[in-house]
């Protein structure tokens, strides 16, 4: 009896027509249905998943462009994305415009890799659909991914103007913004994704250090209560950053709150002895308030931890050896 199941199981998904998309064919395309589909998927039979889609995208009419697109999707998690990809660009030889179709295509290249093939596909898709506020964002991230944040500005605005400002366009807007050299733009921008909920320490502590690399005029609104509010929000949320720490103590540092900044200079050093960056800082810290001792120490390691990890030191020690010297 089982023998018999597996053979009228086997028989349900024969090939037919497929050598060149690798589906396999149902036997009655007539059973296929959405739920079914999805069930296969559920259980991780990625290929019988494929199958059902693929009829149902085979039948016409309304939903095929998606069931195609749900058989690539299948067929990526099935490990053939070659498959996918031809799936995808046969069926917009005939459909051309149909949006869902190539926005699934640049899907499939993105997930193969193939980044800029992606571009043009999405590119398209918003020429069709200017409005298409979930493409806008996708094509931003692939400019980022490019290397062409001038180029993903112009989309995120458009997405912000559309209705879709969440906390991750608005970082994304700032970091475009910030790369274009417009800090006060980004500040604004990061403002905005803050108010929404924005809550990466790593991304705060990003935009912290734009107090410290842009001129006072460029800033903005980012002053030094505004970059240290930042910074404790980022603390907040991971009290065991040692770049946290590290930029709080030069905050501090810079207004001249020096007791504040040695505290925090010191509590990113316990959270990572070998931070070459925090013991030159802590060295030329001491250097400046007068305590050769602690200066010594702290040049000391750093130059040790340097050495250890096989970096060229003959800089460093030359360093050292005028610090010894003062």
């Amino acid at each position: 009896m089982l023998q018999r199941l597996l053979v009228l199981a086997a028989i349900a998904l024969v090939a037919c027509a497929s050598d060149d998309l690798g589906v396999r064919r149902m036997a009655e395309p007539r059973k296929a249905s959405p739920t079914l589909a999805r069930a296969a998927g559920e259980r991780g039979d990625w290929s019988a998943s494929a199958s059902v889609w693929y009829e149902l995208g085979e039948r016409g009419g309304e939903g095929a462009a998606a069931a195609y697109v749900e058989c690539a999707m299948a067929l990526c998690e099935a490990g053939s994305p070659a498959n996918a990809q031809r799936l995808l660009e046969r069926a917009l030889e005939t459909a051309p415009d149909q949006i869902e179709l190539r926005e699934g295509l640049a899907e499939v290249m993105l997930r193969s890799g193939f980044r800029r093939a992606a571009e043009p596909h999405l590119e398209r898709v918003l020429e069709l659909d200017p409005n298409r506020v979930a493409t806008l964002l996708a094509l931003a991230r692939l400019r980022f991914e490019l290397g062409l944040e001038l180029g993903a500005a112009p989309l995120l605005e458009r997405r912000i103007a559309l209705g879709g400002g969440d906390a991750q366009t608005w970082v994304l807007l700032a970091r475009a913004r910030r790369d274009a050299g417009d800090c006060a733009g980004a500040v604004t921008a990061y403002e905005h994704a803050l108010a929404l909920g924005e809550s990466d320490a790593a991304r705060l502590l990003h935009a912290a250090t734009m107090y410290f690399e842009f001129p006072a005029a460029e800033r903005g609104a980012l002053d030094a209560p505004l970059a240290e509010r930042w910074i404790a929000r980022a603390l907040a949320l991971d009290p065991t950053s040692v770049d946290g720490h590290f930029l709080l103590g030069l905050l501090h540092e810079g207004e001249q709150r020096l007791d504040e900044a040695g505290a925090e200079y010191r509590r990113a050093l316990e959270l990572d002895l070998n931070a070459t960056k925090v013991l030159r800082r802590i060295a030329e810290f001491y250097r400046r308030r007068g305590d050769r001792e602690l200066a010594l120490a702290a040049g000391g390691r750093y130059v040790e931890v340097l050495r250890r990890s096989g970096d060229d030191v003959e800089a460093a020690e030359r360093w050292l050896a005028d610090l010894a010297r003062e």
